[in-house]
């Protein structure tokens, strides 16, 4: 039986935007029938307070962070303590080596196709004249030489720049990944990632991340699960 994750979410013990309690994210998790979530803090859950709360609780609830770089925001697995230290995504890929982690780019294709303007809000793409054409052409930004993958399916992206990002994830032959991005109750389960094996904990997800054995997905929150990619016919679902 695989597992249901929601692979982006903020709490405010560890994110100054997010007005959503721990105990609120587990209730939640519990009602929509979520396996776990991996817990993208902003400015960081001290882990020996996050260990204490997940220790207690009957849903899987795993450590990360959300950092700020100028490529954009990349949700890094695996390391110790805060993440102000860093500004450019090749400071959290060394740091992420040195701990054997994993690193996904967020929300890559964010305001890609607003309104031409003068300049693009896009992190990625700032300048308009670099705008890409294609996802071919998007699929050379130097970032995804970087990261491990990318965010597939965004809770709070348009479908237009979440299927632009699973075009740009098939070109780059990876499976990427969902997560709501919730900050509150509304959305959670919006994107979600389904693992193909029982993750338990941050050991059996770093495997399951690392042999692409996963599947994005929107609309678990409401009970319509649609996949932005294959399951495997050997893996169960669990009821949806």
């Amino acid at each position: 039986m695989g597992s249901f994750f929601d692979c982006h979410i903020h709490t405010r013990e560890g994110s100054n935007d997010s007005a959503l309690s721990p105990e609120e994210l587990v209730s939640e998790m519990r009602r929509k029938g979520l396996t776990g979530a991996l817990v993208t803090e902003h400015q960081g859950w001290p882990k020996h307070e996050f260990e204490r709360f997940a220790q207690d609780q009957d849903v899987v609830l795993i450590r990360a962070h959300e950092i700020g770089t100028e490529w954009g925001h990349i949700i890094a697995i695996g390391l110790e303590g805060y993440s102000a230290r860093f500004n450019k995504a090749i400071e959290v890929r060394q740091a992420l080596n040195d701990v054997n982690g994993f690193m996904i780019i967020a929300h890559p294709f964010r305001f890609l196709f607003e309104p031409a303007r003068i300049e693009s809000r896009n992190i990625l793409f700032p300048n308009i004249s670099d705008m890409p054409s294609s996802a071919e052409e998007a699929s050379k930004h130097p970032i995804f030489e970087v990261v491990n993958t990318l965010e597939v399916v965004n809770g709070a992206n348009s479908m237009e720049e979440n299927r632009f990002a699973e075009q740009v994830a098939s070109i780059l032959g990876r499976s990427g990944t969902g997560g709501s991005d919730a900050h509150s109750i509304q959305g959670i389960g919006k994107g979600s990632t389904f693992f193909h094996g029982d993750i338990r904990g941050q050991k059996d997800l770093l495997e399951a991340l690392r042999a692409g054995a996963f599947t994005p997905a929107e609309g678990f929150n409401a009970g319509r699960t649609s996949f932005y990619g294959i399951v495997p016919d050997n893996v169960a679902l669990p009821d949806l």
